[in-house]
């Protein structure tokens, strides 16, 4: 068998499971037999266990087991390893999805999907020169500009609102710099080496930011917002930020509390729910919200 199709299985295997809470050889083998993967085979005991020994070296996700009557029960043991790694549950997510839809080429005409602007091609130099602490020459194009080349050691990688983005320090800033990969003209790996600062976490990075606008200059602030339905529920089922926390809540609003720095990339994810959302602290911010609304209504006079 190719390794493309059992690599397959193992994904369809771990998602059922997860799915499922706790399942059945026999509940995994109804839902099995439906898949295009299986052939109408059921899958046997023997490869279900081979399978399970390859998803715990795999993805670190043991498959427990316990006894429920007649029948053994199975279940993810150390789930907790998902929800402690972003990039591992991520990753799982997102091979999910894809032997799924796999799995829907009859479906394809019912299917609509977003594509990533360009930039993916550069992820493999990126990466590798990552993994190897080798500086990349980037030849980059900001918006508006001519490009320009620059030598940047490349310190982790992001993908934020459907672009890619790299964290890279150059010789020109005491800082890390952003840099959007579909803004990138050309990646040139070299052999000249960098040192990664061992107090350096790309997650820690922008954990007091809501996106990849990222100013060290500033403060995080405590900010808090007036959400008005329907927005209100928006807000519980996809928090603008981890920091977010439900203050007050009423019929007619909810408040929330948010710990970030007020970068411009916030603030327009604001703006694009206005009608729907108020600025209530800290006084500064609430001021600049103000002044921009009033720049907009004046274009509309």
């Amino acid at each position: 068998m190719k390794a493309a199709k059992i690599f397959k299985q193992y994904i369809w295997l771990t998602d059922t499971i997860r799915r499922a809470g706790r399942i059945t050889l026999n509940e995994i083998n109804e839902r099995w037999v439906q898949t295009d993967m299986s052939g109408g085979l059921p899958m046997s005991r023997t490869t279900f266990n081979r399978h399970r020994v390859a998803i715990e070296d795999m993805f670190d996700l043991c498959i427990g087991c316990y006894e429920s009557g007649r029948n053994s029960c199975y279940y993810i043991e150390n789930e907790e390893v998902l929800e402690n790694d972003n990039l591992q549950h991520w990753m799982l997510d997102s091979l999910t999805v894809g032997n799924l839809l796999m799995e829907s080429t009859s479906l394809r005409d019912r299917i609509v999907l977003e594509q990533i602007p360009a930039g993916k091609q550069f992820l493999s130099p990126i990466i590798d020169s990552m993994k190897q602490s080798r500086k990349l020459v980037l030849t980059y194009c900001k918006f508006g500009q001519e490009p320009y080349t620059i030598s940047v050691d490349p310190y982790g990688i992001k993908v934020f609102k459907h672009r890619w983005y790299m964290v890279a320090k150059n010789e020109k800033r005491s800082t890390p710099s952003i840099y959007a990969l579909d803004r990138v003209v050309s990646v040139e790996e070299t052999d000249e080496r960098f040192e990664l600062p061992e107090d350096f976490d790309t997650e820690c990075f922008f954990k007091d930011y809501y996106g990849v606008l990222c100013n060290t200059g500033d403060k995080a602030e405590r900010i808090v917002i007036r959400a008005y339905p329907p927005f209100t529920y928006y807000l519980r089922t996809l928090p603008l930020h981890h920091s977010q926390k439900e203050l007050v809540s009423t019929p007619e609003y909810a408040d929330f509390e948010l710990f970030l720095h007020p970068t411009f990339d916030f603030l327009q994810e604001l703006f694009s729910q206005m009608n729907e959302v108020e600025v209530l602290e800290p006084e500064f911010l609430r001021t600049e919200v103000k002044g921009r609304l009033a720049r907009m209504m004046a274009r509309y006079e």
